[in-house]
């Protein structure tokens, strides 16, 4: 999708008529930031999805092909426009609407995925995001045969997609926030990591953000300290967290060690003004995780 962000100039909005403020826009949409960060991570990455056949989607396909992602079962939709969403905040910081225009994802169809998923390898590890439509998780997770399965709820409200598939995941990455809506209540970190290790999904993290995360994996929770880091722009940190978790899985690490050195993608992505960092490196993040030290130890 294509990601707007506006800022009036004034501290406060003047609804009802025109504001003066500055537009930007970049590429967006979770999967498609978790694939770039796996591309140039150097893992081999292909990205299912549905642009318009607009200019919004030949730039969505063109910086994404360049970034290294195969493109090619992104299909172009001349009904609809490319996904996007659009935020307008006031001069203080403050968001002021926000408008999520992601109709297209509804046509991605359930035998889509499952002629993707049949034509991959064997061994390849599947992502999807709950932007797509329930029925297309739930063939996604009857067509994975033996895949490792990963996925984010992307949001509060859509994380309700995600529960008839829970017991295929094979790993779920979510925030506190998530955690709290899926389980009920409000818990601690802590508690919750407690309960999800104890869930249906085997391995996972619940991220905290400059607090870290509590990963799960085989019943037991561990810490994982967040590295320290100078952040500017923290859009963008849990999608490299999550891409950089699945490309250390692909290395051979287990998934604990995985997060934790994950956790460089993190730290150096939110040192950059953009949502994917595009000088991010497998040697990069190994080289930032052996010399940064952890801001902070959570004790679960």
């Amino acid at each position: 999708m294509i990601d707007r962000v506006g800022e009036t100039v004034d501290a406060k909005e003047r609804l009802h008529t025109s504001n003066i403020g500055r537009m930007r826009s970049s590429l967006g949409g979770v999967a498609r930031n978790v694939a770039e960060n796996l591309a140039l991570l150097g893992i081999p990455v292909r990205l299912l999805s549905r642009v318009g056949d607009d200019p919004e989607g030949e730039r969505i396909i063109a910086v994404s092909s360049r970034a290294g992602i195969d493109m090619t079962r992104v299909t172009r939709d001349s009904q609809t426009a490319t996904a996007s969403y659009t935020a307008i905040f006031n001069g203080e910081g403050e968001l002021v609407i926000g408008l999520a225009d992601m109709s297209i994802f509804e046509a991605i169809t359930p035998e889509n995925a499952v002629e993707a998923i049949a034509a991959a390898a064997a061994d390849t590890v599947l992502f999807a995001d709950a932007n797509l439509q329930p029925a297309t998780l739930q063939a996604i997770a009857g067509a994975k045969s033996g895949r490792m399965l990963a996925s984010v709820p992307v949001s509060i409200q859509k994380l309700a997609r995600l529960a008839p598939i829970l017991a295929d995941l094979d790993i779920l990455f979510l925030n506190l926030h998530e955690a709290r809506a899926l389980l009920g209540g409000e818990g601690s970190a802590e508690s919750l990591a407690a309960r999800l290790a104890n869930g249906p999904v085997p391995r996972g993290l619940l991220t905290l953000g400059p607090r870290g995360a509590l990963g799960w994996a085989d019943g037991k929770v561990t810490a994982i300290p967040a590295l320290a880091s100078s952040p500017v722009n923290v859009n963008g940190a849990g999608d490299a967290l999550a891409g950089a978790t699945l490309a250390r899985l692909a290395t051979g690490d287990d998934f604990i060690l995985a997060a934790r050195r994950a956790m460089a993608a993190a730290a150096l992505t939110v040192e950059s003004p953009h949502t994917v960092r595009a000088d991010l490196t497998m040697s990069a993040l190994l080289a930032r995780y052996e010399l940064s030290q952890p801001t902070e130890t959570i004790i679960p």
